[in-house]
């Protein structure tokens, strides 16, 4: 068990299920389950609890439930995807989709509906582009905003993690659209999902991926509207003085909270990036730790690089910049009380460790 609960900005590596997931999980472990592949009358209920999870998910992405499969998660789906298919992927893509540089660039278009690092929505590239087939990583993007795949008929496929919105580690989903002529060949092979993903159902996880994705997707509006009063009272805390353009990026150079460090901030949706005068995000990272509050030098699944984020650098970021960025990422359980702990906290850190 962990020895004490950190304020936890970084919810766009993972967020806390919500008491409705978490009830629906303890039922089942409590209650017993069995292998939704069974024949006998408890399997055939497992199954049902399996089916009923795709309707949830189909149903708040705007599609056929035959049209989701389910996967262990986000990197899983993106991995069977770029097993069959040549991808021209974006370099902001999460790092489970490769850009392969010897390879020709496919026609299937690779994106994130959402930037995991800075919170750029990039969704719109989809639906404007409609003679561009795509692939997008929608991980990001559930309970941020209303999605219908089925408006956008050049998606071919889709994929999203459970934990990033409420559900539990453990359960992702891939969004094939019905008419894609791209037949696949699974990474796991077995007769469960159609054959395009064998293994035991992962029936908890199935079953909090349903209900995290109808409970975030009822609560979008509510949701967002939350993490803009937080998001937009950090940015107005930090941000003093006149805005001073950076090199001729689109970054700012701000005198923070009076104390004479320069600090470059952006903000974006639930995402406020913070670039240090002379801080690495890696030590950031650490000494924000120390005071109880969770941050992150970039996305999570980079965190073990050294290296710097291609979003970033893509976003304009030097490649020193880059390096010394921090990701606060803002949910809908944190609280204007947690907001103003950061703050205090930031304004330590900048007294003491950025000179």
């Amino acid at each position: 068990m962990f020895k004490r609960k950190n304020i936890n900005f970084d919810i766009n590596a993972i967020s806390m299920p919500s008491k409705r997931v978490l009830k629906a999980v303890e039922q089942l472990y409590c209650q017993g389950y069995a292998n939704p592949s069974a024949a006998y009358k408890e399997g055939r209920e497992a199954m049902e609890m399996v089916e009923k999870a795709r309707e949830k998910v189909a149903k708040a992405l705007g599609c056929d439930s035959d049209e989701i499969i389910f996967t262990s998660g986000a990197s899983e789906s993106n991995s069977l995807v770029q097993a069959n298919c040549l991808l021209d992927v974006d370099e902001r893509c999460h790092d489970s989709i490769q850009r392969m540089p010897d390879l020709p660039k496919g026609k299937i278009r690779a994106i994130s509906a959402v930037v995991s690092e800075t919170g750029e929505w990039c969704l719109d590239e989809a639906k404007y582009n409609t003679e561009q087939e795509y692939f997008v990583d929608l991980t990001q993007a559930i309970g941020k905003m209303k999605i219908d795949l089925h408006s956008m008929s050049n998606v071919m496929f889709a994929s999203a993690s459970g934990q990033k919105f409420g559900g539990i580690q453990g359960c992702g989903i891939l969004y094939i659209n019905k008419n894609c002529k791209r037949k696949l060949k699974p990474l796991i092979w077995g007769n469960q999902e159609n054959g395009l993903r064998g293994g035991t159902y992962n029936l908890p996880a199935i079953v909090a991926f349903g209900e995290a994705i109808e409970e975030a997707t009822k609560n979008i509006k509510k949701n967002n509207e939350k993490i803009r009063q937080i998001v937009d009272y950090i940015y107005k805390k930090i941000k003093c003085g006149d805005m001073k353009p950076v090199n001729d990026t689109p970054m700012f150079l701000y005198d923070l909270m009076g104390v004479g460090l320069a600090v470059d901030v952006r903000k974006e949706n639930n995402v406020i990036n913070l670039t240090f005068k002379n801080l690495s995000a890696t030590t950031a990272v650490q000494i924000f730790d120390r005071y109880g509050i969770n941050i992150s030098a970039g996305s999570a699944c980079h965190s073990g690089s050294e290296e710097p984020s291609e979003a970033y650098l893509v976003s304009g970021y030097s490649r020193e910049e880059a390096l010394r960025t921090i990701r606060v990422s803002v949910g809908c359980n944190n609280t204007m009380r947690e907001a103003k702990k950061f703050i205090k906290v930031l304004k330590k850190i900048l007294d003491n460790y950025d000179i």
